[in-house]
């Protein structure tokens, strides 16, 4: 049977986020490789590697068994981090991850769990680290205890359904508190992402997933995507700051149709 070609097949928005899917991945890496100029040092199949301009930052997407993603950066000073995520967490919470490890460092000290509580995420007694629970109970996003008091933490997530690990998320103790809030920010978002609607929701996540229909479409996907280049591209050229973006952009193209 032939396949239906992607700007056939029909979008629906899924809420909440953390239940949509990985997206177009294709989003991220385009926009780093055509926006801001990174490179492609990938040397083996199925391996997505690129590195900054200045060979500090790393994002790669390893499409081997169970496809990850890894966020990293590298220092001259011994403070490298890392971040190791699963491929099913949506595209957009990557890119406000790596959006985040695009701006200067953050002078301010901000609070990781802020945006979770306020989104009516609950605390979780776990032993001597923070934790917190999504309402429906399917994320856990956990701190675990510093080498000594005062010391970085390393912080865990995963999305559990039904027995089943969709996804997991794990920080290494020296991520920038910028990089492990934008995720969180992204975790507390209540509005949709549009998806395709083969494969939504998630297998076994139907009594958790909210879904709605929408004239989005595969077309506007890509619109949206050369419209975000073309704006990174002149940013970079006229030096002016980012706005930052919402993990979902509904109703940001010409055609308010977008993601």
């Amino acid at each position: 049977m032939p396949q239906c070609p992607p700007h056939a097949v029909p979008y629906v928005l899924a809420a909440p986020g953390y239940l949509a899917g990985g997206g177009d991945w294709e989003h991220l890496t385009e926009l780093l490789l055509y926006g801001h100029g990174w490179r492609n040092v990938s040397t083996i199949d199925q391996h997505t590697a690129l590195a900054s301009p200045d060979g500090r930052l790393h994002v790669v997407l390893n499409r081997r068994a169970d496809w990850t993603w890894t966020l990293h950066e590298t220092s001259p000073h011994g403070q490298d981090w890392a971040a190791l995520l699963g491929a099913h967490i949506p595209v957009e919470y990557l890119t406000a991850m790596v959006d985040a490890m695009l701006q200067p460092p953050s002078t301010g000290h901000p609070t990781v769990l802020d945006p979770l509580h306020a989104a009516g995420w609950t605390e979780q007694a776990t032993g001597p680290g923070a934790s917190a629970v999504s309402p429906d109970g399917l994320v856990h996003f956990t701190a675990e205890d510093p080498a000594h008091p005062g010391a970085p933490r390393p912080w865990r997530a995963a999305c559990t359904v039904n027995g089943y690990r969709w996804w997991t998320a794990a920080f290494s103790t020296r991520t920038p508190p910028g990089i492990v809030t934008a995720f969180t920010r992204s975790l507390a978002r209540d509005d949709p992402l549009p998806r395709m609607a083969i494969g939504t929701p998630l297998y076994g996540c139907g009594p958790y997933t909210r879904l709605t229909p929408t004239p989005h479409t595969h077309v506007d996907e890509q619109a949206l995507l050369k419209a975000r280049i073309a704006d990174v591209r002149n940013r970079r050229v006229t030096g002016s700051s980012p706005a930052t973006p919402p993990p979902n952009r509904i109703g940001r193209t010409p055609a308010t149709r977008a993601r």
